[in-house]
């Protein structure tokens, strides 16, 4: 898997690099459903429009294959991928590898990290010019290696600054940038236009949650809004446009119309179809106004709803989600090394697994965070999971999510992390507030808590497991808390899997597990059906 780290944040062939690693890309035009067909056309149609989209409905796969419909047409411009960090370093790039008609697309990651090779060298070539010269003069160890970081903090700033900008002068295609770093992007292309007259050369540019640019005032989309001169196709994505207010549909849609259907204000937005609640200083929307507001909007904005093709996509009981976490070279690197020696080194200890199940544990631990030491310490890795969850807990906007974990320094973390969250109980004191729509992050242990509880009652639907189980009895049960009788919504089970790590092994062998119980019970039908045949040709060849 080293091939997969060092390339997913670089420029290359992915058609290349999916060969090596698999023999064949695994997914093609035929693999698309229909209604993700008509997606891709209908985008290609509207050149400013918006897709309403639930989660795990291959919202990544209909961009990319517009992307590739138009460079078959000849399209030679720029396109910028605007995304979350995780979905801008993870989902997009694996999802161009996986499907044949998007792999041979180039795209570079704008985004410098302090573990890059070329930001470490710089690191570490001025911190330790530093800390020798700081021993040399008679000071302690610590002393010295605090002046060392401060004096290598700056250049290593500095490199970080030219990689971005010679990321963003690459001539690939694709570009794909976080969220938090376009306000950086949109200022380089304009001091480059100031300087050499080169102006911001993305005229295609997609918007992967446009939830986050839903208030007009952030700087975020002060940014943007500065380049729609020069952006000739415009796609928004997101699930949930108006989670919170239909006040936010504004500022997503002007982006797309530059306010040819609500105006250019949004106080005449507000006023036209909201309530001014002066004492309180709201807006309440009017009786009417939100039939109003959606068919402003129809003409440009396409809704998908899993509800609406639970059949096409084979969706019975829920809607299984991977969220695939790359960890940083570093990162990977250890675990690689743990996995070979059973041996994790740290920066000031060794942690050693005694046995191969021990080590398969512990590697376990170390994808989701922390690892027990010998002497049940725990010890902190990294936060990637958190900053994951974190992300999926943004993107849906307030509705409730129901967190599994299997080791107590997960729970640990998770409770830091999020204050606000409650951990079921194993008498289930919690389920009473969770119907009633009380509680907008609930931590639960399958071990402990998995059977018997009735959670479905409320509104929520989303699953996300922070640390996956062995037991494919428990991962049923467990989903089973809210995939059961009296679930109105399809319960989407998100997976959050560290790649190239045990987790997508335990994933894989709860899935195996899936369908051969699956296999099982078709068996039983299909021999019961028999057995009920055999029945009654007997019954028949006996009365005659």
């Amino acid at each position: 898997m080293a091939l997969v780290r060092s390339q997913l944040e670089q420029r290359f062939s992915f058609d290349e690099w999916y060969t090596s690693l698999y023999g064949k890309v695994i997914r093609t035009r035929k693999d698309l459903h229909e209604f993700q067909h008509e997606a891709v056309q209908w985008l290609y149609e509207k050149p400013y429009s918006g897709l309403f989209v639930d989660l795990g409905m291959g919202k990544t796969v209909i961009c990319l294959t517009l992307l590739a419909d138009l460079l078959k047409e000849g399209w030679r411009g720029k396109a910028l991928v605007i995304a979350p960090l995780r979905v801008a370093k993870a989902t997009w790039p694996a999802e161009i590898a996986e499907w044949k008609q998007s792999a041979g697309i180039e795209h570079r990651l704008i985004r410098a990290e302090d573990d890059d090779d070329e930001i470490k060298a710089v690191w570490k070539e001025h911190y330790d010019r530093e800390y020798a010269r700081q021993r040399a003069v008679g000071e302690r160890p610590a002393v010295a290696a605090g002046y060392a970081r401060r004096a290598a903090a700056g250049p290593r700033q500095t490199a970080k600054e030219a990689m971005r900008r010679r990321q963003a002068l690459d001539p690939a295609h694709l570009h794909i940038i976080n969220i938090e770093r376009l306000e950086w992007l949109v200022a380089y292309w304009e001091y480059m236009g100031r300087t050499f007259g080169m102006h911001w050369p993305y005229d295609t540019v997609i918007i992967d949650e446009s939830s986050k640019f839903k208030d007009y005032t952030t700087k975020r989309y002060r940014a943007l809004k500065k380049c729609l001169g020069r952006i000739t196709r415009l796609h928004t994505l997101t699930a949930s446009p108006a989670a919170e207010s239909f006040q936010h549909i504004f500022a997503q849609i002007f982006l797309l119309d530059r306010g040819k259907r609500f105006g250019r204000y949004v106080t005449h937005y507000l006023q036209r179809y909201f309530h001014e609640i002066k004492a309180a200083h709201k807006w309440k929307i009017k009786p009417g106004s939100e039939q109003k507001i959606a068919a402003k909007i129809a003409d440009i904005c396409m809704v998908l709803k899993v509800d609406d093709y639970r059949e096409i996509l084979g969706v019975k009981e829920f809607l299984p989600i991977p969220r695939r976490i790359v960890l940083n070279e570093d990162l990977m690197s250890r675990y690689e090394d743990f996995e070979k020696t059973m041996i994790l080194k740290l920066d000031d200890m060794r942690i050693e697994a005694v046995n191969g199940a021990a080590l398969f544990n512990k590697l376990l631990q170390m994808t989701a965070g922390a690892v027990y030491d010998g002497e049940r310490n725990v010890i902190p890795i990294h936060d990637e999971k958190i900053e994951a969850l974190r992300e999926l807990k943004d993107e849906l906007q307030g509705s409730p999510l129901l967190v599994p974990y299997w080791f107590k320094s997960s729970l640990a973390r998770l409770r830091k992390a999020f204050p606000e969250a409650v951990v079921m109980d194993r008498n289930g004191s919690a389920v009473g507030p969770w119907n009633r729509g009380e509680i907008e992050m609930m931590l639960i242990q399958p071990g402990g808590a998995a059977h018997g509880l009735n959670m479905q009652k409320g509104p929520a639907r989303d699953i996300a497991w922070f640390d996956l189980c062995w037991s494919r009895e428990l991962y049923e049960q467990l989903i089973g808390r809210l995939v059961r009788q009296g679930q109105r919504e399809i319960v989407r089970v998100h997976h959050l899997m560290c790649v190239g790590t045990a987790d997508e092994i335990v994933y894989d062998c709860l899935i195996d597990k899936g369908e051969g119980q699956d296999r099982l019970f078709e068996y039983m039908r299909r021999a019961r059906l028999r057995y009920a045949n055999d029945n009654e040709w007997r019954t028949n060849r006996a009365a005659a």
